[in-house]
């Protein structure tokens, strides 16, 4: 029975991690699907898509604008102007008709001229070009840093979501080792239960022996059915990340040599700061609010445009010389007082600068802050592997030494059981370790921004 115990731990531990360039492989591929799959990241990248549309609407507004417009209009009654053409020139064309003694002057009527014309048509091209508008300048560079916005809020998604795929899949991994774990301990107490059967019907021991390890079998399945229940929790949860069906199949392949945060060198604060996509958004708030301060500061200056129509006017549809028309116009536009209403636009955008720019060093400390506890938790949980592994160890060795007694009769099943239930608390402390700490160098790389995903 010592052997096959021996033999059952060494399987443990050979099964639960296999080799290091294996395992990178498998999680790096998951990554990718997640990555490329997960539809929340899929809503990131719309997000930033049409980020980039708006900044480009944002941009035509330099462009000029060409319209085509036509009229016509019918149009009856309104105001009338009387011109007294007959009564003017009628006495001065009877005088010279008089004196030349012909009549070649004749009589003219009053002119009556209506404001609106019975029919008129108005067919023209329009072209406005904008030349002088700081609300367009600036609303575009504006829109271009809200851009870079929606791209390092895209950014930041994929990171967390790469940390949590690779925490989900430890997660998963260890509730699969400890599953596994469990097997294997089962399999040492079925045999504990046949060879008491067997003493038990050679009259060695008494009954409540027997039925003292069928008790304990049975609370260990209980165990067991809730390890897998745990692990079928954390299988879907992975497969949610990367968009598949829940039950699928997972392979787990972890590396037998973790990753050391001894053997990791550099500024980790620095390359925080210099990458994290959370100081970058906050770098584009304050460059936002200080294009807003300037855009309404230059509210004080006018805008110009120029405009150009070209097209046929007339009472018919005729597009001859006749009805021709071009007209250019340079039109000024200069709000010279609006109620103090701008000045108190430049107040609100001094303090939102003001707001954005405290955020932004609120946002730096904080960093670092996550920094100094990720490297912290990171060697408090390297520290347990070490002690995780001596504990086992000395487990390990304690039922060795205990199971050898209880075959010889000289150890009771309690002292059995009792070592059994510490060697297997002991295995399942090294699992969690384990796993603890992978997953902590997963939200170590999150957090000082070195991994490359």
């Amino acid at each position: 029975m010592k052997t096959r115990i021996t033999r059952s731990l060494l399987i443990l531990f050979l099964v639960l991690l296999p080799s290091f360039l294996a395992g990178q492989d498998v999680l790096e591929e998951y990554i990718r699907i997640g990555v490329g799959n997960n539809l929340a990241l899929q809503q990131k990248n719309s997000e930033y898509e049409k980020s980039i549309q708006v900044l480009n609407e944002a941009k035509a507004m330099f462009y000029p604008d060409i319209s085509f417009n036509a009229r016509y209009t019918a149009a009856k009654g309104g105001r009338v102007i009387s011109f007294p053409s007959g009564a003017l020139l009628n006495p001065v064309y009877e005088t010279l008709n008089k004196i030349l003694n012909q009549a070649i002057f004749s009589k003219v009527d009053n002119i009556d001229i209506r404001f609106l014309r019975p029919t008129e048509q108005e067919t023209k091209v329009r072209l406005v070009q904008p030349l002088f508008n700081t609300d367009i300048y600036y609303n575009s560079k504006i829109r271009k840093e809200m851009t870079g916005f929606e791209d390092a809020d895209r950014e930041q998604y994929r990171r967390e979501l790469v940390s949590e795929i690779k925490k989900s899949y430890y997660n998963l991994s260890m509730s699969d080792g400890i599953l596994s774990m469990l097997h294997e301990t089962r399999k040492v107490l079925v045999e504990n239960v046949r060879v008491n059967q067997r003493l038990v019907e050679n009259d060695k021991v008494t009954r409540d022996i027997l039925l003292r390890s069928q008790a304990e079998l049975g609370k260990f399945d209980q165990q067991l059915q809730e390890a897998e229940k745990e692990r079928i929790v954390a299988r879907a949860y992975f497969n949610f990340l990367l968009n598949r069906p829940l039950d699928d199949s997972v392979i787990i392949k972890l590396p037998l040599e973790f990753p050391k945060i001894t053997d990791i060198t550099g500024d980790f604060k620095g390359s925080a700061l210099a990458n994290r996509e959370e100081i970058k958004k906050l770098e584009q708030v304050s460059n936002i609010t200080a294009l807003n301060l300037k855009m309404n500061q230059a509210g004080k200056l006018p805008d110009m445009f120029l405009a150009v129509d070209y097209g046929f006017q007339g009472e018919k549809y005729q597009f001859n010389r006749d009805q021709e028309y071009a007209e250019a116009s340079a039109i000024l536009r200069w709000n010279l007082f609006k109620g103090f209403e701008n000045k108190a636009k430049i107040k609100q955008a001094q303090i939102d600068k003001k707001i954005a720019e405290s955020k932004l060093e609120e946002g730096k400390r904080q960093i670092e802050l996550q920094v100094l506890n990720t490297l912290n938790e990171l060697k408090t949980s390297e520290k347990g592997i070490v002690a995780a592994e001596s504990t086992l160890s000395d487990a390990r060795e304690g039922f060795r030494l205990v199971n050898k007694r209880y075959e010889q009769g000289q150890a009771s099943l309690l002292e059995f059981l009792d070592a059994r239930t510490n060697l297997t608390q002991s295995e399942e402390n090294l699992i969690v370790s384990r796993y603890r700490y992978l997953s902590c160098f997963a939200e170590f790389e999150k957090v000082t921004a070195v991994n490359k995903h």
